[in-house]
């Protein structure tokens, strides 16, 4: 009869992961699809598309805040814009105290397209926030609130540098 050693097996299952970073990741994959559907459907790149985005929040912009919103150069946002402006999302338009300076705005085609994006994240939202109680909403705005601060986010939302090509 042969002696048997047995060894414990080793499992190659990672430790489990942060359960805040894995909610988190499940919420933004929740998202991620719709945004992609529009994306697709506006036929844009990624870059445009936060070019875009950031001119609807903001409204209106000049070049270079714009550039400095998305952390690249003004050159760069002359050729997005461009782009955007051929495809009927972005116009541009003279300040009207200082002729030199030029604004990117959206058009009313982007504002529709923007407008209902943000329509059904708040619809898809709307009945899971109103499960919470009104203390449990504070806690999650100011927690989300500092995970978006500490990650650099700005009131646009945009974070770290994009190529705007």
């Amino acid at each position: 009869m042969m002696n048997c050693v047995s060894f414990p097996v080793m499992s190659r299952r990672r430790p489990d992961p942060d359960p805040v970073a894995v909610a988190l990741q499940r919420l933004t994959e929740a998202f991620a699809a719709r945004s992609m559907q529009t994306v697709l459907r506006l036929d844009l790149t990624m870059p445009q598309f936060r070019a875009l985005r950031t001119i609807w929040r903001l409204d209106r912009v000049n070049g270079r805040d714009l550039a400095r919103a998305l952390g690249v150069t003004p050159a760069a946002i002359v050729l997005v814009c461009d782009q955007l402006q051929n495809r009927g999302y972005v116009e541009r338009v003279r300040d009207e105290t200082d002729r030199r300076v030029w604004y990117f705005q959206p058009t009313a085609t982007a504002r529709e397209a923007f407008q209902g994006m943000s329509d059904q994240v708040r619809a898809r939202l709307g009945p899971a926030l109103a499960r919470l109680t009104a203390t449990e909403r504070e806690h999650l705005t100011r927690t989300l609130t500092a995970l978006a601060d500490a990650l650099g986010a700005d009131a646009t939302g945009q974070s770290g540098e994009v190529d705007a090509g």
